[in-house]
């Protein structure tokens, strides 16, 4: 019985032991942001070259600016595969350099199976499948015909090569061949299961991107402001849970969230209302072209009965290539919002509502969100207002500039969460529900805060985009409105303490755990673990880098692979758990190798009564 009570104790420590999910989400949401912080700069450059090429004739300009911006946007998905790398890896330069070897491969061996048809150069052939649309499913890159996974390929290439890195990274070879062991091993395996991931995808892309572009007119199909209202309430909603990015990438960055290429024949119609003065039955006829069955350029020609308008349908193809690549509401928003070939009016005219998961984000994060935030604020006690002003006015001008949420949200989520989820998110929701309403089109390169304004409303509404832009800071007014009373009234009612304690003591003992175990090169690389006189002791298996130590450590000592960590006064006790938490790891470890069915019973027994007595 006692030995049982000592492992119900070992299960308990055990506990912090265990990787949380939030711990993973963060690692994604940092793989992520190496990406995100690359649009607001790219977005600029684009937005300049589309500002130079509206008012100059400066081509060179023109050009370099707009190839410039389309190293990220016309390329999202390596840059997705390497950020993937670098989170999950820990940022080491071996896996960056095999995840563009993997995705290198992965392109390459894709593109060597596509046999376009001789007699339709709209169709293609690979493997077993048969007569699929070059428009839909294929991109140029690297100066070949392959799949255009976009995020999602990237995305899968830089996991694999993550995978393969943290699995093989340490791998022993043979005497005489050392040399490629460890990293170089990872390097040599990396071709090889990129060609096998090749083939995976073209056995399964197909009917992947047949389901996301089929979601995606799912989508944008449904009763306008429905979709917006959806997705924004959503996204509020997962904020506290670190997730939020799960659910926005697919609308932000694959078909799902738009794709054009459907729209292709319409939107020509669109440019030539606008530009030409073909008769409007004639218009209405070119737009029921299925640009994916026959020769686009053919087609129109023989419905408006002469070549006449010619030259400027082979410009618009020419020069809306590679937007028609773009998959995605942001990605997409980029680019039309920066073109005269396709503007964001002609997106919405056609059906396809460009901008709808994006435009309410500024609503909320420039306007109703500070407000809620001052709000917080006066709900502190006077006489303490003064200590926590820099912390909210850094706080909310966050927000209001660089459209970053959550150093606001934060202030309530956790303190207030049926303030949080049943009228905060709704009203997100609702901003995205009037945004798309009154078709007020503003996109977004990084987060929505006023410098993204600047450049995806203000700009483009100058360059004679029709944005509606006019209707924005009315409707930012009434949000104002709206947060003000709901945030003031709530709080009130419920005597919401801004000051009161948002700690979960035990919840945060793991997370700090896992982040020392992390600094040490993870359990695997402990080997044992002691605790006196105020120190730490650590006996590693293999010799480290140390960094970012300071946090639970004053300094440290090493010597051979003992490490000697000197405490401070706040880590004492998280220490002491650390080591009792590591040795409780270890024994359960032996025992379920000497008893595997009494371990589970032990461990049923051990979550049952946990379970009984919460």
């Amino acid at each position: 019985m006692k030995n049982e009570m000592i492992r119900s104790k070992d299960f308990e420590l055990s506990w912090y032991t265990k990787k949380s999910s939030k711990s993973f989400l963060n690692k994604l949401g940092t793989s992520f942001g190496f990406v995100i912080i690359l649009m607001p700069i790219f977005g600029v450059l684009l937005s300049i070259g589309n500002i130079i090429d509206n008012y100059s004739d400066n081509k060179v300009a023109v050009s370099l600016f707009k190839n410039i911006a389309g190293v990220l946007f016309s390329n999202i998905g390596i840059w997705f595969a390497l950020s993937i790398c670098i989170g999950f890896t820990k940022n080491k330069g071996a896996a960056v350099y095999a995840a563009l070897i993997f995705y290198l491969v992965f392109n390459v061996s894709l593109a060597a199976f596509i046999k376009v048809n001789a007699d339709d150069s709209s169709r293609f052939s690979i493997l077993f499948w048969h007569d699929l649309r070059v428009a839909v499913y294929t991109t140029n890159q690297f100066g070949v015909l392959t799949f255009n996974t976009g995020v999602i390929g990237g995305i899968f290439c830089g996991s694999i090569t993550a995978i393969l890195y943290n699995k093989f990274k340490d791998v022993k070879l043979v005497k005489g061949l050392e040399f490629f062991a460890k990293e170089k091993f990872v390097l040599i395996i990396v071709p090889i299961f990129a060609l096998i991931s090749a083939f995976l995808f073209m056995i399964i892309w197909p009917m992947i991107g047949y389901a996301l572009t089929s979601v995606g007119t799912g989508v944008a199909k449904t009763p306008i402001g429905v979709d917006s209202f959806i997705f924004r309430t959503f996204q509020r909603m997962l904020i506290p849970f670190g997730s939020s990015l799960l659910w926005q990438a697919p609308m932000w960055y694959t078909s799902v969230g738009g794709d054009l290429v459907p729209y292709k024949a319409q939107l020509l119609a669109q440019y030539l209302e606008r530009t030409t003065e073909i008769p409007s039955d004639l218009l209405t006829q070119i737009a029921l072209i299925d640009a994916s069955k026959v020769d686009l350029l053919a087609s129109a020609n023989k419905i408006i009965g002469n070549d006449n308008f010619s030259l400027t349908i082979s410009e618009w193809i020419e020069n809306t290539g590679e937007i028609f690549d773009k998959k995605g509401d942001q990605i997409i928003s980029a680019a039309v919002l920066n073109s005269n070939y396709i503007t964001v009016a002609d997106c919405w005219n056609v059906g396809l509502r460009i901008t709808r998961f994006l435009t309410a984000g500024f609503v909320n994060s420039m306007f109703m969100l500070p407000t809620i935030g001052v709000v917080i604020y006066f709900r502190i006690e006077k006489s303490k207002r003064k200590d926590y002003f820099g912390k909210f006015l850094v706080a909310i001008l966050t927000s209001f500039l660089l459209g970053i949420t959550e150093p606001v949200e934060f202030m309530f989520c956790y303190l207030s969460p049926l303030f949080f989820f049943v009228v905060y998110a709704p009203l997100v929701g609702l901003a995205g529900l009037c945004t798309s309403l009154l078709q007020i089109k503003i996109g977004s390169t990084f987060s929505t805060g006023l410098f993204d304004f600047v450049f995806n409303g203000i700009i483009p509404t100058v360059n004679n985009q029709d944005t509606r832009i006019w209707l924005f800071p009315i409707l930012s007014i009434v949000f104002i409105g709206i947060g003000f009373v709901a945030s003031y009234y709530f709080f009130k009612l419920t005597n919401f303490d801004p000051l009161g304690s948002t700690k979960n003591p035990r919840k945060d003992a793991r997370l700090k755990i896992i982040q020392m175990k992390d600094l040490i090169g993870g359990w695997k690389n402990i080997d044992q673990v002691s605790f006196e006189d105020n120190l730490l002791k650590v006996k590693l298996k293999k010799q480290i880098m140390l960094e970012n130590y300071q946090p639970w450590f004053t300094s440290y000592n090493s010597n051979d692979k003992i490490l000697e960590f000197t405490l401070t006064k706040e880590s004492l006790q998280l220490a002491k758990l650390f080591s009792e938490a590591f040795d409780a790891k270890i024994r359960l470890e032996v025992f379920k190798k000497q008893d595997k069915i009494e371990y589970k019973n032990l461990l049923k027994t051990y979550l049952l009564e946990k379970k009984q007595n919460h």
